[in-house]
């Protein structure tokens, strides 16, 4: 929707500047969110999946109990990656 939105001759310069901004974001929030699963991964989990909703995440690991270190690392690389404080992090295990 958003690239037809910036492809349409029709569109006004502000709707396809926002509508780029907005092709923009979801890229950035993608990235982060595969850099923190293979992060993750790479500390020693079996699989991740990480969701970014505005300033909130959510990551779900396979694990079959975390330590608190554990948690640490992963609230560590939420931050590092996309800039969300460990209290708008919510970690499931799977």
């Amino acid at each position: 929707v958003l690239q037809g939105v910036v492809d349409n001759q029709a569109s006004t310069a502000t709707a396809k500047e926002e509508a780029l901004a907005e092709i923009n974001k979801m890229a950035q929030t993608m990235e982060a969110e595969s850099n923190i699963e293979t992060l993750i991964v790479a500390k020693g989990f079996e699989e991740c999946v990480a969701v970014i909703n505005g300033e909130k995440a959510n990551v779900i690991v396979k694990s079959e109990g975390l330590r608190p270190n554990d948690l640490s690392q992963i609230l560590e690389i939420v931050y590092l990656q996309a800039g969300i404080l460990p209290e708008n992090v919510t970690i499931m295990e799977k």
